[in-house]
Order: C-alpha cells, then structure tokens, then sequence
C-alpha cells in the first residue's frame, strides 16, 4: 500500500516541496497530488486502503475552516458573468444559474419593504451591513441580466436597487459615492474609493451602470450622479489612468450617445430569443439592448412589433429602418 500511494501522490524522500524563494524550503516534507494517475488495475485495492488509512489520519487534525459566506457584491459579479455567457452562447443553463442567482439574493439578501441589500448571508442569518460595492455590482449584474432576456421584471429591479444606492451612498454636494452608508455612531470616518485593482471600485462600477440604466429609463438623476462621479475622479483618471480603468471604461460610455438596440415581440417567441442573441454577437461596449416593456423611456415604448418581432437600431430618437431577421439585423450592428 505504501508503495503504490507514493507512487500516486508523488512521495519522495527528500520531499517534493518546492518554494522557489527558498533554496531549501522544507526538507523531508511531501504534499500529495496525484503525479501518477494511470495505476494498474491490481494496484487499485491497495490504493483504495490506503487513502481509507490516510484520511482516518487526517480525521485526527482540526479540519481548517471553511468560507462558506455568501456576499451580495461577489454574487453580483457572478450574476453578471453567467447572464453575459448566456446572451452570447445561447446556453440556457448560464441563464437558468443566473436566474437562481438572482431570486436567491432577492429572497435572502433583499428587503423589499425598506429597500435594503445586506452584503453577508450565511446559515439563514444576514448581516446588517450597509457597502455600495454590493448595490454597484448588483445593480451591474441585474442590468446584463436585463439585457440578455429583456424581462422587464430585472429592469424593474434594477431601478429599485439604484435608487437606494443613489439615496443611500450617493454625495449630491461633492460628487461621487461613499464606500459606506452614513451612520455616525459606527464610523470615524466615510471613504470614496476610486481604486480599480482585483476587483473594480463601487465608484466605477455605480458610474457605469447608472449610465446605462439612465439610457434605458431615461431617467436624468441616474445620468447627474454618474456624471458628479466622473467629474469628482477626473483628476485621478487624468493623471494615473491606469489606476482606474473601469472609471475610464465609464467615461467612454457616457462620451457618446450609446447605440441602441431596441427589441419588440413575445420574449417567449424562439424568433424573438434569436434577435436578441444576434445583438449580443457583436462586442460593442457603448451599446445597450433593451425591450419596449417596463420602466423604459417614453420614446422606446412608441417602438412597436409591426406584426413580428422587430429591431429598431437607434441612437438617441433616430432609428434606421426596423428589420425581423438575424441577417438583416448583423449588417446594421457593424
């Protein structure tokens, strides 16, 4: 048995622990990865017994902890990540993760009733929390999961979320969002990140999805208060670019009046499904793709389905000629 587990973990006696930083980092010490898989059928009964006795040993050690918490910030990002792949793919299990990510954070993370997001849940409990990097990324992941189904129940949402965001975190004086909700009996102090480094800062993010939520809805409070946010950090953005590329990334959205792909017809429709995946195969970052239903502006609910689902590509009220088909939608994407 001790043979062939060496052999399958890779056990020597002189260790096979390697830190490059350390010319002899721990000598005589082994961590077992499976170096040899392909064992002969003969060995595997010995091998079976002796991970039954290594784990028997193990058992005998304080097992480390695990980090099970669920965070409404990271979840966001997730959310957004699997509604993109859904709208590119067209693979229904990334909208079907997303979908359950979403009524998940809703059920367990949301307060309907006063319109707050707490950031932590673990076992049943939820923390009381208040940080914009959870209202940010939720909000940005609600909104890629709006555009990717066109369900006009996550643009409702969405509008929820940011209007607590902007009454929760937003500085109307100064510009720009707090890191924390005001509460003065907690806080020595209240911080503006503007940091965009393994993840993208609250302030990047709530820029950029206002903006686009401020496209959708046409609403120009979400537009005023991604706007104080820019012109707060255009000194960073001017001077270390590099520092904040997110910020940047919302700066070129809000440079130009987005194009829109406006999509009407029965999202049950297959044609309708197939619309708005082709709007999807195209990257084009100052784009958005919206329905005709829900919180939309007054302009987007005159555009209607002329008797089949129909794509109206817009910028601000001009709008090419509406087409139906997949074919005659990429030329206009270009």
């Amino acid at each position: 048995e001790f043979n062939v587990a060496t052999r399958h973990y890779g056990v020597t006696r002189q260790g096979n622990f390697v830190d490059h930083s350390d010319p002899d980092p721990l000598p005589g010490q082994n961590v077992l990865s499976v170096v040899n898989p392909d064992l002969p059928e003969s060995d595997r009964p010995l091998l079976k017994s002796a991970r039954r006795k290594l784990f028997e040993a193990r058992s005998q050690r304080v097992r480390p902890h695990l980090d099970d918490k669920i965070l409404s910030s990271w979840n966001g990002m997730m959310l957004g990540a699997m509604a993109r792949g859904y709208a590119v793919l067209g693979d229904d299990e990334f909208r079907t993760a997303a979908e359950k990510n979403l009524a998940f954070l809703r059920k367990s993370l949301w307060d309907e009733s006063t319109r707050t997001l707490h950031h932590r849940w673990r076992d049943g409990e939820r923390d009381d929390v208040q940080l914009l990097d959870a209202y940010a990324n939720l909000l940005a992941g609600v909104l890629d999961l709006y555009e990717a189904t066109l369900d006009s129940r996550h643009l409702e949402f969405a509008v929820q979320l940011a209007e607590s965001m902007i009454e929760r975190f937003h500085d109307a004086e100064d510009g720009g969002f707090w890191q924390s909700a005001a509460d003065p009996d907690e806080l020595i102090l209240r911080m503006k990140e503007d940091y965009d480094g393994a993840e993208p800062s609250g302030n990047s993010v709530a820029a950029m999805a206002l903006l686009r939520l401020a496209a959708v809805t046409g609403r120009e409070d979400f537009k005023k208060a991604a706007e104080g946010t820019l012109r707060l950090f255009a000194a960073r953005m001017n001077q270390l670019p590099q520092a904040v590329p997110a910020l940047l990334f919302a700066l070129d959205f809000w440079l130009d009046d987005p194009r829109r792909v406006v999509i009407a017809g029965d999202l049950d429709q297959k044609e309708t499904r197939d619309l708005i995946h082709t709007a999807h195969k195209v990257y084009q970052p100052t784009r958005l793709i919206l329905g005709t239903e829900g919180p939309v502006d007054e302009f987007t609910r005159t555009l209607k389905a002329k008797g089949k689902p129909t794509v109206y590509v817009c910028t601000g009220t001009a709008c090419k000629p509406p087409v139906h088909t997949p074919d005659q939608l990429q030329p206009l994407l270009k």
